[in-house]
């Protein structure tokens, strides 16, 4: 099971939504994962718990030691497929290890 992490400036809405159109698109792949969402600021502490194989964020993220992805399209829906792809070549290359 893969785990992606969504956050956004306050952890609410925007990183809910990105996360329900993440989980539905995952489960369309037949990609199992579980999704946690928080704020920006939270992330350096929830990495070190939730172990995240992938980070999106619809704002700029502090430097990581995992793949990040902008979900910026995923709100927009500008450059969706390019984001979608991106997330696939992600967690297949961590199926791969």
């Amino acid at each position: 099971m893969k785990r992606v992490m969504v956050a956004c400036g306050t952890g609410g809405v925007t990183s809910k939504n990105i996360a329900m159109k993440i989980e539905k698109f995952l489960k369309e792949h037949k990609i199992e994962a579980k999704i946690d969402t928080c704020k920006v600021v939270e992330i350096p502490d929830k990495i070190k718990i939730f172990k995240p194989d992938l980070v999106l964020a619809a704002t700029r993220l502090p430097k990581l030691d995992c793949p990040t992805i902008s979900s910026t399209a995923l709100l927009t829906g500008v450059g969706l497929d390019n984001i979608y792809a991106e997330i696939l070549e992600v967690l297949q290359k961590i199926e791969e290890r």
